[in-house]
């Protein structure tokens, strides 16, 4: 039955023990709760470690989007001067100008790979976290990045406008929002 806290690290000890089983710290004096403030550092403690994991993910999520970026240069070569002439034309006419085709094709190649790359984050987070780590959340950010590569394809191919583009993104995010939230409430519903 545990009946205090550690005095030094906070940990639920037993009455009768004389030392704590988490950090060893002698339990012969007084147990006491920790004050609020240690119970906060305690608290920012846990998270910064539970981040150095994520430290790794960053440095891979960091080398993926490099190697997007370098995809996307050798893909279009011309992607600097194509979006030189686009804002020209914009400066001409003092409007919005459709992008050249190059650019749309280059937008949609660089938002399916960002997609794509998600997919395999959340694979790789899925592996080393046990499936507990962001892995939902990278999930259905590679599904909105993928949706709106499509859509960027179809507008380039002159099947949909600009704003209705718009328009369905905004729809596909709006529900993968609203997917995460109903899902996370339910799994933490269910633990608790």
């Amino acid at each position: 039955m545990v009946l205090a806290t550690c005095p030094k690290c906070g940990a639920e000890v037993n009455k009768d023990d004389q030392f704590c089983g988490s950090c060893g710290a002698s339990l012969t004096a007084k147990t006491q709760k920790p004050s609020v403030e240690e119970h906060y550092v305690r608290e920012r403690d846990v998270c910064f470690e539970g981040r150095r994991h994520a430290d790794y993910m960053g440095w891979i999520s960091l080398g993926i989007f490099l190697l997007i970026v370098g995809i996307f240069f050798v893909a279009n070569p011309n992607i600097v001067s194509d979006f030189r002439v686009w804002v020209e034309a914009m400066t001409d006419a003092q409007t919005f100008v459709k992008p050249p085709q190059g650019l749309i094709n280059s937008a949609a190649l660089f938002f399916g790979l960002i997609g794509a790359s998600n997919f395999f984050v959340a694979g790789v987070r899925f592996m080393a976290y046990k499936g507990r780590r962001r892995v939902l959340a990278d999930v259905l950010s590679g599904v909105g990045f993928v949706v709106f590569s499509y859509l960027l394809y179809l507008y380039g191919n002159g099947t949909l406008r600009g704003l209705t583009v718009l328009a369905i993104e905004l729809v596909v995010i709006g529900l993968l929002v609203m997917s995460y939230a109903a899902v996370r409430f339910l799994f933490v519903k269910e633990i608790s």
